[in-house]
């Protein structure tokens, strides 16, 4: 054991970036002043048509570890990403956002956890949103901060009982075989990635804070919000009919899903689709009376 902890593997970063010249430098920072060095970023730029290859170029000059691919436009980032780990020479696989921080002990942390904890495929961490003027408008993901869990995660994470940020997520290159890669079905596959993990791997989670997520005014947008709920929805579905959830829980996370997305419609004054997903949810409950309620609340809210 002693032996293997010693052992310093080559973590591969994959980073996705589109028309982030603002930010792309300070993230690549907070990579760089990592403790763990041992470490290449791989940047797979989504057709940017700002000044991002200047200032990553000016990056790579100080900095060999750095490599930047320029992937034409895809707006698929599962490709970017599958692609990135294709060329990833690591051990262990990382992936990062172009326009958030990490916590100078984060890649450290998570690389002795998966040491210490050899039956675990992957490992995820804490971490709390900020916005520019650096203030966290969220407090922690999860209210305990310290210490380490072992465990399978999977129906935590399909219920959302657990989330997890693919920002903070390290897995073993060698459990990346061609299944277990990021769908390219849609532009956001995380969840389905990540829940494809738990459902085939222990996890390990970091309860202290090594993630600083960016909010930014406009990034809670229709197409975001409403592609991450199709693929939560989408995902748990494929785990029912393929008999690897549990149906009853899988009823009940649909169930709340489709409320939460009816909600979600409503607060922001779509009330057509609002109840489309109302009664959609139906079908998952069918003897509760909430989609009726909730449907005849979309009616008569002005």
């Amino acid at each position: 054991m002693e032996k293997e902890q010693n052992h310093t593997p080559l973590v591969s970063i994959i980073m996705p970036t589109l028309n982030r010249e603002k930010f792309i430098a300070e993230t690549t920072f907070s990579i760089q002043k990592q403790t763990y060095t041992n470490w290449e970023l791989i940047i797979m730029d989504d057709g940017s048509d700002d000044n991002t290859n200047k200032i990553v170029a000016r990056l790579k000059e100080t900095d060999d570890r750095i490599q930047y691919h320029n992937n034409g436009v895809k707006r698929i980032t599962g490709k970017l990403k599958n692609r990135g780990i294709e060329l990833a020479q690591g051990e262990l696989i990382a992936f990062m956002d172009s326009d958030d921080l990490w916590h100078p002990e984060k890649l450290a942390k998570q690389v002795l956890a998966l040491q210490q904890y050899p039956e675990a495929g992957f490992s995820f961490t804490n971490g709390c949103n900020f916005r520019d003027e650096d203030k966290v408008i969220e407090a922690i993901y999860y209210q305990r901060q310290s210490g380490a869990i072992c465990a399978d995660f999977f129906k935590s994470i399909c219920s959302g009982d657990t989330g997890v940020f693919i920002q903070t997520v390290m897995v073993w290159k060698r459990l990346l075989h061609e299944e277990n890669l990021f769908r390219i079905n849609r532009t956001f596959t995380d969840y389905s990635f990540i829940t494809n993990l738990a459902q085939q791997y222990k996890g390990v989670i970091l309860y202290e804070v090594l993630l600083q997520r960016r909010i930014h005014p406009v990034a809670n947008t229709k197409m975001n919000w409403v592609a991450d709920y199709e693929e939560h929805i989408e995902t748990i579905i494929r785990y029912k009919q393929a008999h690897k959830l549990d149906p009853v829980l899988a009823s009940k996370i649909l169930f709340i899903t489709h409320i939460n997305l009816g909600e979600e419609y409503l607060s922001r004054g779509m009330k057509k689709e609002a109840r489309t997903a109302f009664r959609a949810s139906w079908q998952y409950n069918k003897l509760s009376v909430v989609p009726f309620k909730k449907t005849a609340k979309s009616i008569v809210k002005r």
